[in-house]
């Protein structure tokens, strides 16, 4: 019998780095030639095909590279390429489903396997060839969740908790001495930081996982393993990072995913504020300044957000653990607004933060609360991220 290899069997099967890819996919018409230097394979992606007049996403096994005009240069109309690849396409099964421009959308169904298919013969560029076979789903993470007992992990070392996918390499562990960036944008009206410091461990991720494979693989891992993934404000499939945090098992983690732009920087990143390990008594009893990150507001007001309740919580056992300090309870704001009303706001969540305390069983004696507005600082208001850091509640002994 004889066998016909079809063009997605063809293009899946061969080799990643094999310079005859295409070529061997699909007989490449006279004019063309493989540019492997811009060749992607995911394991799970996303491309984009116009069926009719409109655009169409279709998620699956992903490949996508240039091809070179030979002679190099050489440019001629689409409709005029097009007329060299139409037949051998459609001797293979193909159906046009889309014409945009000079993109050609193809499609073509072989029992449970259907594959997309676009050819963008652009006069100005070199062309670019999209596959997409939509039988593939993404990989499947498994995590265990975070011990009750804080584990010990050195700079060489994964978290046991949050780990790599398979064929990941951990390249460098590095802690920030500030607080963790967990606001989601178009969601949070104002920065949400939360810790004192974090730990990033970047790493070379396996070259086919592609971002949106990375975001739906890992915001399964986690939740099946215990932990909260927040929103991501509505951004595109891939583009934010995932945000998570875990509290369960005594445990307070605040976790930050990302997998960097593929078409520049292949990395991948974790970045963990393990806030119930951070030792907030001794802390406060050295430096006699405790910023309480994490502790949020309602938009221009000094109405407590409910999450705020973990942080303050903690705040109390640090002023139970030193309970001959006398503390004031500081607001702070950035340059941003008129000084009278940041001065003023920051006066009430100063208020609203002692209220708490003390209802919370802190000895009202111990507390006084004081507004600050902008005029102190802990880093230059130069940019939205210093700014978020300015904008602090904290606990400062009194003198």
């Amino acid at each position: 019998m004889k066998r016909i290899f079809s063009l997605a069997f063809l293009l899946f099967a061969a080799p990643a780095q094999s310079q005859g890819l295409w070529a061997n996919a699909i007989t490449l018409p006279a004019g063309f030639a493989p540019n492997d230097a811009t060749l992607i394979k995911h394991d799970f992606d996303e491309g984009s095909f116009v069926v009719g007049t409109a655009e169409q996403k279709k998620r699956g096994k992903y490949v996508s590279s240039y091809l070179t005009r030979v002679p190099e240069g050489f440019h001629e109309p689409s409709d005029v390429a097009w007329k060299k690849w139409a037949p051998a396409l459609l001797a293979k099964g193909f159906v046009v489903k889309g014409h945009d421009g000079d993109g050609y959308t193809l499609h073509k169904v072989e029992g449970a396997a259907e594959t997309w298919l676009n050819i963008n013969l652009s006069e100005f560029q070199d062309p670019r060839l999209t596959m997409v076979q939509t039988s593939a789903t993404p990989r499947r993470i498994d995590l265990m969740a975070p011990a009750a007992v804080v584990e010990k992990v050195t700079k060489a070392q994964e978290w046991p908790y949050l780990k790599a996918p398979a064929g990941g390499k951990l390249e460098g562990t590095a802690t920030v001495d500030e607080p963790l960036d967990v606001t989601i944008g178009g969601v949070d009206r104002e920065p949400h930081l939360v810790g004192r410091s974090y730990a990033l461990k970047t790493y070379t991720p396996p070259a086919s996982l592609s971002k949106i494979e990375f975001e739906l693989a890992y915001t399964e891992a986690l939740k099946r393993a215990g932990w909260t993934v927040l929103p991501n404000g509505g951004a595109p499939a891939g583009d934010a990072p995932v945000r998570a945090h875990y509290a369960a098992n005594g445990r307070d983690i605040w976790a930050v995913l990302g997998r960097a732009n593929d078409d520049s920087d292949t990395g991948m990143s974790i970045a963990i504020a393990d806030v119930g390990a951070e030792d907030w008594t001794s802390a406060l009893k050295a430096q006699c300044r405790l910023p309480l990150y994490g502790v949020t507001f309602d938009f221009d007001k000094a109405t407590l957000k409910p999450e705020s309740a973990e942080v303050l919580k903690k705040a109390v056992a640090a002023l139970s653990g030193n309970p001959a300090l006398a503390v004031e309870v500081q607001g702070h704001t950035d340059d941003v607004g008129e000084d009278a009303y940041n001065l003023r706001l920051s006066g009430q969540r100063a208020d609203a933060v002692r209220i708490w305390l003390t209802q919370a069983g802190i000895v009202a004696t111990r507390l006084t609360s004081r507004g600050y507005g902008k005029t102190q600082p802990v880093v230059e208001n130069s940019s939205d991220a210093n700014r978020a850091r300015n904008r602090r509640v904290e606990l400062s002994c009194k003198k």
